[in-house]
């Protein structure tokens, strides 16, 4: 007899809840001068530290040949795009 697909009970990969956000804190992207941070014959065009909430660890963003990454993160990083939208307006 075949098994029903149903789901157990215990399976909470069904059901994600999400969090409001009554006081939302915007993040602090801070724009830095990669030949002052790395050195002057760096090939860094835009160097942004981004910290998601005021008292979170940073997240270095590097823009350089290899494209926009964080440094620990790699380029998924949601710090990416707030880097980028900072660095380019």
């Amino acid at each position: 007899m075949a098994r029903s697909a149903r789901p157990k009970a215990d399976d909470t990969s069904l059901h994600v809840s999400t969090q409001i956000d009554l006081f939302p804190v915007a993040p602090v992207v801070d724009v830095l001068d990669p030949r002052a941070v790395v050195g002057a014959r760096t090939g860094v065009e835009h160097l942004v530290r981004v910290r998601p909430r005021p008292n979170d660890a940073p997240h270095l963003v590097f823009h350089d040949r290899h494209g926009w990454y964080c440094e620990a993160h790699g380029p998924q990083c949601a710090a990416v795009k707030l880097a980028r939208d900072a660095a380019l307006e």
